[in-house]
This record gives C-alpha cells, sequence and structure tokens, in this order.
C-alpha cells in the first residue's frame, strides 16, 4: 500500500494553454503536470521545487469558445501603426497592438489529484498546506479560481499488472506505464523546470510523454496503483 494525498477539484471555465497555441488559445483537456505542481508549492508558500510524483484525472461537460484581449509588441514604435508603446531599455519606445483572438474553455471542470511526495517530511506539510492554503488557488489562466472540494489521506493499494481496468476519468497515463500502444491523444507535458544562471531564462528540466486516455477506456498497465475508494486507477508519474 501506498500512502497519498487524494486533492479534488472543480473550475467553472477553465484554460490549459498549450505552449505552441497563439491566435488560437487551445487547451490541454486536463491541466499539465507542470500546472498542478505549481499550484501545490503556491498553496504550501514553498519557493523551492519539492520533488514529488502526481496523477492527474478528471472529465469536464462541454467545450466552448471565447474571446480574450491579444497584445503583440516587440518592435519599433509607430503612430500610425500602433495603438499602444512602451519605453524599452534603450530608452525608445515599442509598439503595441491590441486586438482580440478565441480561447477555447472547459466548461464545469472535475479534477482528481493524486500527490506523493519524494520526501516524507513533505507529506504533512503539502496536505496541511492544501487545507489551509497561503493564497487563493487558480489553475490555468490566473483568474481561473479553484474550489477545493476535499483534501484527503488515503491507501492506494498496487496494480494487478493482469488486469484490464475500464477508467473512472479521463486521465494522463505516462507511456512508459502502459500496455496498450496508443489508446488516447500523446501529450509532451512539461513537468519541471529549471533557471539558467546566466539569462535568467526558464528551461524545462523533466518533461512526461504521457497518453490522454478518455473515461471508461478499458487499459492494461505495466505498473500503477488503484484507489479502492474511488474505484479508480491512480498512474503517478
Amino acid at each position: 500500500m501506498l500512502k497519498a494525498i487524494r486533492l479534488k477539484l472543480f473550475q467553472q471555465m477553465p484554460n490549459y494553454r498549450k505552449p505552441a497555441s497563439f491566435l488560437v488559445k487551445e487547451s490541454y483537456p486536463l491541466p499539465p503536470y507542470s500546472s498542478v505542481i505549481g499550484m501545490i508549492h503556491a498553496a504550501c508558500g514553498f519557493e523551492q521545487y519539492h520533488p514529488l510524483r502526481i496523477s492527474i484525472q478528471g472529465s469536464y461537460v462541454s467545450e466552448v469558445s471565447d474571446l480574450s484581449t491579444l497584445y503583440n509588441f516587440g518592435i519599433k514604435y509607430e503612430a500610425t501603426r500602433h495603438q499602444h508603446k512602451v519605453l524599452n531599455l534603450s530608452g525608445e519606445y515599442d509598439g503595441i497592438n491590441r486586438g482580440v483572438r478565441s480561447v477555447h474553455l472547459l466548461t464545469d471542470m472535475e479534477i482528481v489529484v493524486h500527490i506523493v511526495p519524494d520526501e516524507d517530511s513533505d507529506f504533512d506539510e503539502i496536505y496541511n498546506g492544501l487545507i489551509n492554503p497561503k493564497i487563493f488557488l487558480s489553475l490555468g489562466r490566473h483568474e481561473d479560481i479553484i474550489r477545493i472540494d476535499s483534501v484527503e489521506i488515503v491507501e492506494l493499494k498496487k496494480y494487478d499488472a493482469d488486469k484490464e481496468v475500464a477508467l473512472a476519468y479521463d486521465m494522463y497515463i505516462p507511456v512508459v506505464d502502459i500496455d496498450d500502444e496508443q489508446i488516447g491523444t500523446i501529450y509532451n507535458l512539461n513537468k519541471v523546470f529549471k533557471i539558467d544562471k546566466k539569462t535568467n531564462m526558464r528551461t524545462w528540466s523533466e518533461v512526461i510523454k504521457a497518453q490522454y486516455v478518455p473515461k471508461e477506456k478499458i487499459v492494461s498497465l505495466q505498473k500503477g496503483y488503484y484507489d479502492v475508494e474511488l474505484n479508480s486507477l491512480v498512474c503517478l508519474a
């Protein structure tokens, strides 16, 4: 048995932006690992990365499209071309164009996260941080506030590798854990980043290749766990 923290969340209309989407702000079907880990760290007030493994699953009712403001900038300001301007580091002005773009939103999003810290000493701190978060928490965009429905300590049963199971929720399953070749959409999901001290730029040090598998799909895993109370697989990454 493996002890874990089970977190149940709800969001009304979030967007989990795909990094390569620009003109249309596309959304992942579930929040990526990096977003959930960032939310956990914000809840606890962590300023350094605390290693942990998480499982992400959930479901939403539908997809809708909305409009948001889009700003383009980075070239020299021209009064006839730009609506706004901003002073740059050279003492000159960069131009800013303001427009609109479409945003994909997921409605009535339910999320179930299982959390297993690498260090036993972090377990109670993360649990208490989610019970009494340091700030109002969001997931996706800054305005996508979350509602925490429950935070519980649960025991996970080791998954029987010979057993096929129907998923209770849509789920991210790491490709290395699944027997089936491709039963869902494959994403390269960011998990952990590091800061280059010379450039102060963020680069991703850990990326998880995972399949997004819809609920009720029957799967067989090479390894994993099972939440008996929730009647659901748990795939930690």
